[in-house]
């Protein structure tokens, strides 16, 4: 017995039949049991677009049709699956792929090879439908909103209620809630703040929700509080299937078209009220960021004991590996100080990164916040994560993928046998198809039979991670690591000219550690 998957969408010219869609999934039903078909999977859509990845029980059909769960997808028509040209040949490439038949019950027969340019043409014709009614509607709202004849909200309000077309009333209850976030505004409280607070006080959405600060923002700044409703702020792209931001000279602005809740010069005086505190808080932000910082933690960290300027990062490559100087930022504006240049220059020492972090690891093991036991803590868990990603993960994940599409291509495989055996195919197209998932078959074996080489040779190689680990100490990398995580703890260091290195933990400069390397670069 043959397996059906059925789809039920209505079309656009049939919601207002409330019945329409519940009468299309009995029909469907019935179709399929005279035709003998076993019923796998029905996908009853009740919402309606043409946006194809916005229709779940469509979507949740496309990943049905890999699972190999039904052998046809039944469908009324094909207006009801889409109406774009480019979805409906995505879908009859999906269709083709997965080896699945495509049943269309008004015509009373099934999709073959010879309708696709017949069924083309009408996913064309059908999309067309949908666009000039689309732009129907569109000019027709945007005629009456020029002409102010009505706004027409359809979509719930906070704070008013809906009497009928273009006639609202306040309502009391919600509309105090209003008021009360404008005066916890003015008093100087954050959106957070104002959503904890009424919510506490009882205020709801319309579905019994938390109203978010997000929310409660944007009513506060809308022009609706004070009754003036502006339409026309966005248009829907038919061709991009998204909405677009429409010109601000093109909007639509209806005074007094709802009863205010506030007035317009309360309101008005709130809100730049709101804007100045938001832009004092930027600058207070901005002023915490002066100090410099970067991508390495010893950016910001140094600074020069002659001129009391910063020290930045330079490199270059030798035949020695790339090397990493610290030098000041008035050296490498004006180079070494000369009579000529007075001022200009500096003729501080430059630091080399790997001395520099040498001498920081033994500040810190002398305030004892590195010892040798905790490195060796430290080495042991990274070598059990590396051989643990080396061993156990390589290629895992890839493995399961693979397994379990060659399960999928063996129940292709299959159910091609079956068709065969029933004389649904000849033995030409099961020859071509079978050759074909055959090769592919074969090919995922020596993609898993390679993943299993590769990871017994990991397996094996436990001399290598003795090697790595010695690696690592003899670059001193774990020492490195934990020298720059731990200059978090530190406020800034300088440097003198004679050598001498003061690291600060605080800013007061009453905890510090010193150390003297001499002089010279």
């Amino acid at each position: 017995m043959e397996r059906v998957g059925i789809y039920n969408r209505c079309s656009t010219e049939e919601e207002s039949q409330i019945n329409a869609l519940a009468t299309q999934v009995a029909e469907s039903r019935e179709i399929a049991e005279r035709m003998g078909w076993q019923i796998a999977e029905q996908y009853v859509e009740s919402r309606t677009g043409t946006v194809a990845y916005k229709r779940r029980e469509y979507q949740r059909l496309l990943g049905d049709m890999e699972k190999d769960r039904f052998d046809i997808v039944m469908i009324k028509s094909i207006d009801r699956l889409m109406r774009s040209a480019r979805d409906w040949y995505f879908f009859l490439s999906r269709l083709t792929e997965n080896h699945l038949k495509l049943y269309i019950y008004i015509e009373g027969k099934f999709h073959t090879t010879d309708d696709n340019l017949i069924s083309g043409i009408k996913a064309i014709l059908a999309e067309d439908f949908s666009r000039e009614l689309s732009k129907k509607i569109k000019n027709a709202h945007k005629r009456r909103q020029e002409k102010k004849s009505g706004c027409n909200i359809t979509c719930n309000m906070f704070g008013w209620n809906r009497l009928g077309r273009d006639s609202y009333e306040i309502n009391e209850k919600e509309a105090e809630y209003y008021r009360t976030a404008f005066a916890l505004a003015w008093e100087g409280k954050g959106f957070y703040t104002i959503s904890n607070r009424l919510y506490e006080m009882g205020a709801r959405g319309r579905k019994g929700q938390k109203i978010s600060e997000v929310q409660w923002r944007n009513m506060l700044y809308s022009p609706r509080a004070h009754g003036t409703v502006v339409l026309n702020t966005r248009t829907y792209n038919f061709d991009t299937k998204r909405y677009e931001k429409v010109p601000e000279e093109e909007w639509v602005i209806m005074e007094k078209a709802l009863p205010e809740i506030v007035s317009r010069e309360y309101q008005e005086k709130v809100i730049r009220l709101m804007q100045e505190r938001a832009s004092g808080e930027k600058a207070a932000k901005g002023r915490e960021k002066r100090k410099p910082g970067g991508k390495y933690p010893l950016t910001g960290k140094i600074m020069c004991g002659e001129c009391g300027r910063h020290y930045y990062r330079t490199s270059y490559t030798s035949g020695k590996g790339k090397k990493v100087v610290w030098k000041c930022a008035s050296f490498l504006e004006g180079g070494r100080k000369t009579e000529e240049k007075g001022t200009a220059g500096c003729d501080n020492m430059h630091l080399w990164e790997d001395k520099l972090l040498g001498s920081l690891k033994e500040i810190f093991c002398r305030r004892g916040m590195i010892s040798g036991e905790e490195e060796e803590k430290l080495l042991g868990k990274f070598m059990l994560f590396l051989k643990r990603v080396l061993c156990e993960e390589t290629g895992k994940e890839e493995e399961r993928r693979l397994e379990r599409e060659y399960e999928k291509l063996q129940r292709r495989k299959d159910a091609l046998m079956e068709k065969l055996l029933a004389g649904v195919i000849g033995d030409e197209d099961f020859s071509r198809y079978g050759g074909e998932l055959g090769e592919k078959m074969k090919g995922l074996k020596e993609q898993m039979n390679r993943i299993k080489e590769k990871e017994q040779s990991y397996n094996n190689s436990e001399l290598r991670f003795k090697a790595i680990r010695e690696e690592i100490r003899k670059q001193g990398l774990l020492e490195q690591a934990m020298v720059k995580a731990l200059l978090g703890e530190t406020d800034h260091m300088e440097i003198h000219k004679e050598g001498r290195l003061v690291l600060f933990f605080d800013r007061e400069g009453k905890d510090r550690e010193e150390i003297c390397w001499g002089s010279g670069d």
